[in-house]
């Protein structure tokens, strides 16, 4: 089975920090918080492989994103988790022998360190195809069993081992899921030694990517996690167990809508000792964006290096760690979307204020016109020629919002037959104008209005067979009323303004107006 694309947006509504983690899973929480000794959770040396491949078994569709995930994840331990940037190994779009070669030499440089006595840490991370059988890499695979031996034979004192595919329950032997209340315990004595098993889904579900958020839905939540969303105690740091419950909630709830249905990450731990696996430090961060307390609202972030996230809103503040660089911030609230662009310098730590809906983007929320929309249709024209009454007229143009404005343009043809006091003829036009668009009345019924300019060229026939061209020049105001007609829009668009031609060897301003019958359709 491959990775779902599924192009439908996650709910824009909040999430409490997740309490609940499903049943099969229960008693791997139970050692959650026992990964590894505090010696690890500081100076110890860590490695990881980082694999993704878009390509499986022969007749598999390809992936849209998994390298892709694959490229981010390893970025992130690089950027918050402590691994130098030499001991994370990236093997993407290649088969098991790459795959193998690259966990073995791993290996001999952890079984090197150990020898050293330093702690350890090796995490193994996939994302691709899967089935019942394993792991795909390309038209070869590795069977989940000896990725279970493999992992688990490392000369490492703590190993994690991720996968986001389809089937991928089959690593941690569970098949299904229920919600049951977080379950407290008491920590083990000692260091600790084991291994991790996490899987983005239970045996027999679909591992899902998401067309809006550019990845899969498990690897971007956990992503979103290890920046500062999973850090349930708020100490800074966010440990394996903390990453999986925020993960494992967000994927749920954001899979629970597609067609495929819902998703449901799942792990085993054969672990025993003391303390935990701190995966990110949020010290580490080059910068920080503090989100203020807004329980209801999902804030969607987009940044440098291709980041997306999306965080919902908390009773307290969140801190997020982020790279340096320019941020586009939109809230989604039941209130309406707002927007707001923050510049982080290195070692910036701001706070957003709270971010309120104009009347704008509380038409947007209301049902509104989607942010970039192509538009066609008929209608009727005047374009002031002599002896000319109304002629027919036919749209197409293209819609894009900036902020509160719609900028729009369009290209037109009229063509019309004329009886100037007994003189004859044909005219016809091929104009395009662009218009800078703003709401008068904002709802799933939306009236816009702005300033229109643009140009075309009038051709006029005789039937004595001459004919006469010129250029013109328009200027006037734009009108459209629109509402929701299933998944399109209908529009009444209207324009009436001058236009500047020369007629008759002369200068001439003469009024014209124009309205068509248009269907939009958004992206």
């Amino acid at each position: 089975m491959s990775r779902a694309l599924s192009h439908l947006a996650e709910p824009a509504r909040s999430v409490p920090r997740p309490r609940r983690v499903p049943t099969p899973w229960a008693a791997g929480a139970l050692l959650a918080a026992a990964l590894v000794s505090p010696a690890l959770a500081g100076a110890t040396e860590r490695f990881a492989l980082v694999a993704g491949n878009d390509f499986g078994a022969p007749g598999r569709p390809r992936l849209w994103y998994a390298e892709r995930d694959a490229e981010q994840f390893r970025d992130t331990l690089v950027e918050l988790g402590a691994f130098e940037a030499d001991h994370v190994v990236l093997v993407k779009g290649k088969g098991r022998n790459a795959f193998e070669e690259a966990l073995a030499a791993i290996d001999r440089r952890i079984a090197a360190e150990r020898a050293r006595s330093e702690a350890t840490l090796l995490v193994v991370y996939f994302s691709g195809h899967a089935g019942p059988a394993g792991i795909e890499l390309g038209p070869e695979r590795i069977p989940f069993q000896e990725l279970r031996d493999v992992a688990s034979r490392s000369s490492a004192d703590a190993k994690v081992v991720i996968v986001d595919a389809c089937e991928a329950g089959a690593l941690t032997q569970v098949k299904g899921a229920v919600a049951i209340p977080t379950v407290q315990f008491a920590l083990p004595e000692r260091d600790v030694q084991g291994t991790a098993f996490v899987a983005s889904t239970a045996v027999g579900e679909a591992a899902q990517e998401s067309a809006r958020l550019q990845g899969s839905f498990f690897t971007h939540h956990l992503d979103v996690a290890l920046r500062g969303a999973g850090d349930a105690d708020g100490d800074g740091r966010v440990t394996l167990a903390e990453a999986f419950r925020y993960t494992a909630a967000r994927t749920v709830l954001a899979t629970s809508t597609t067609a495929s249905g819902p998703q449901h990450p799942t792990y085993e731990f054969r672990m025993s000792g003391r303390g935990d696996v701190v995966l990110a430090d949020l010290r580490r961060a080059q910068a920080r964006l503090r989100l203020p307390p807004d329980p209801g609202a999902l804030y969607v972030l987009t940044g440098p290096r291709a980041l997306l996230a999306e965080v919902p809103g908390l009773d307290e503040p969140l801190a997020l760690a982020l790279p340096a660089g320019r941020y586009e911030v939109e809230r989604r609230g039941r209130d309406g979307r707002a927007r707001a662009e923050v510049d982080l310098a290195a070692g910036d730590d701001r706070t957003l204020p709270r971010l309120t809906p104009t009347r704008y983007e509380l038409a947007r929320a209301k049902g509104g016109p989607l942010p970039s929309e192509w538009f066609a249709g008929f209608g009727v024209a005047t374009l002031g020629m002599p002896g000319a009454g109304t002629a027919p007229a036919a749209r197409v143009g293209f819609r894009r919002e900036v902020g509160p404005i719609a900028l729009r343009t369009h290209a037109d043809l009229t063509f019309q037959e004329a009886n100037d006091r007994g003189l004859r003829y044909t005219s016809s036009r091929v104009g395009a104008a662009m218009a800078g668009m703003l709401p008068v009345i904002g709802a799933r019924n939306l009236l816009e209005a702005g300033v229109e300019v643009g140009g075309g060229w009038t051709t006029q026939g005789l039937r004595d067979g001459r004919d006469f061209s010129t250029p013109d020049a328009t200027a006037g105001l734009a009108v459209v009323a629109s509402r929701p007609l299933g998944r399109l829009r209908l529009a009444l668009d209207a324009g009436a303004g001058g236009r500047l031609f020369n007629l008759n060897g002369q200068t001439a301003l003469r009024p014209y107006g124009i309205g068509t019958l248009v269907l939009l359709y958004g992206m």
